[in-house]
């Protein structure tokens, strides 16, 4: 598949720049494929901007039997969000049409060039393409060939493909008008999210999403510098095992 950047999302950059060239040295792409690094918002040492509102409702505590949901939007997240909007804000103001995101713990799988082009007869023009996500449950995605899928729920944001128009897409959204986990967010977009709160805020779907039946890429065993939702240093019950 063509990718016409590659956007790292990183905490403490300066430190990890071998690490991060090293790994996508195995990822199998063009050799001219550029790609940049950038510095994502530290939620647990940085302020919130002025200019944007964390939701209050998020967490609902006893009232849910889903804990992602029982916490509020926890500061890990909060910093994770402001990081993937700063990125699709960068892709909707650039020249690329397709750009690849991922965090900083990504982990290649399989190679690139092992992804297919998208079928072109297919009715319609995908925006966003998760290619690294932890499915709720595989058997509600619609598959549409032995590769590709319309994805059903899932949560993590790690690897994903963004097309200029989908970037705009999720731009427009103003998820930081109301910021709560990207994670969820997205669902919101292109299906019915199970929380008729989240629901009602984004009740019309814009992005058109594809996912892969198995993962190209997955996070390392340490806990997320760049999102986490649980308390600082300890594993983030988020991220599949």
């Amino acid at each position: 598949m063509r990718i016409d950047k590659i956007y790292i999302l990183a905490l403490n950059v300066d430190q990890k720049i071998d690490k991060i060239t090293e790994k996508l040295d195995r990822c199998g792409f063009e050799e001219s494929t550029p790609y940049e690094i950038l510095e994502g918002h530290d939620g647990w040492k940085q302020p919130v901007p002025a200019d944007v509102k964390v939701w209050d409702g998020f967490g609902l505590g006893e009232k849910t039997d889903n804990p992602h949901w029982k916490l509020s939007a926890q500061p890990g997240e909060i910093g994770c969000a402001l990081s993937h909007i700063n990125a699709w804000k960068r892709i909707a103001e650039g020249e690329e049409e397709r750009c690849l995101i991922l965090e900083e713990d990504f982990v290649p799988l399989k190679p690139m060039s092992e992804l297919p082009e998208t079928n072109s007869d297919w009715p319609f023009v995908w925006d966003y393409l998760n290619i690294g996500r932890w499915v709720i449950d595989y058997s509600k995605d619609i598959r549409l060939d032995d590769v590709y899928c319309i994805p059903s729920r899932h949560y993590n944001m790690q690897s994903y493909i963004l097309t200029k128009v989908g970037a705009q897409k999720l731009v427009d959204y103003k998820l930081e008008d109301n910021l709560f986990p990207n994670d969820e967010f997205i669902t919101a977009t292109y299906m019915e999210h199970p929380r008729p709160d989240i629901e009602a805020m984004f009740p019309i779907k814009t992005i058109k999403a594809l996912g892969t039946h198995i993962d190209w890429f997955n996070q390392d065993e340490s806990p997320s510098l760049v999102s986490t939702h649980s308390p600082q240093n300890q594993s983030d019950s988020r991220h599949a095992t």
